[in-house]
């Protein structure tokens, strides 16, 4: 009987390792990319754009290209055209159903989110989160596929 466990906890061990070489860095990449997303609609949507700007991949050339611009100066951007959107009556109310998956090792998301616009509520649905990676994965873009004012704003693109 001892015997026989000691084949149990080996095959046991074996399995766990295999399972976490061939799932465990793509588990780990979703993990982080649904926290930074999650982070960053929830403080989008209380309108606390400093905290939302720090799960924010910005670049200001092309989306692979290496940034230009400080990250002080990015932030100082995204923060003032995100609050400036917010006063003109478009904001991000709330979100539901944030979903990621990977491809070759870069995550991409859906997630539905529930809009203002100057002051009508919309809805939509499937808006497309693209990640980039610096330090940690960050949001880059979103894209609703209605090519709206916020999608730019709410992108990580920033001009000097």
């Amino acid at each position: 009987m001892k015997n026989f466990r000691k084949v149990i906890w080996i095959v046991t061990g074996f399995f766990l390792v295999g399972f976490s070489f061939l799932f465990g860095p793509d588990l780990w990449v979703k993990f982080q990319a649904k926290q930074q997303a999650s982070q960053f609609l929830k403080h989008a949507a209380n309108q606390d754009f400093e905290k939302a700007f720090d799960q924010i991949y910005f670049f200001n050339g092309a989306y692979d290209e290496d940034v230009t611009i400080t990250e002080d100066a990015a932030k100082n951007s995204w923060i003032k055209r995100n609050k400036q959107l917010f006063t003109e009556g478009t904001y991000i109310k709330s979100y539901e159903n944030l979903k990621i998956r990977t491809n070759d090792g870069w995550p991409s998301g859906n997630v539905d989110l529930v809009m203002v616009e100057n002051g009508k509520v919309i809805k939509y649905k499937d808006v497309h989160l693209a990640f980039n990676k610096r330090d940690k994965w960050k949001i880059g873009m979103m894209q609703s596929m209605h090519e709206r004012d916020w999608e730019k704003a709410f992108s990580g693109h920033v001009v000097q």
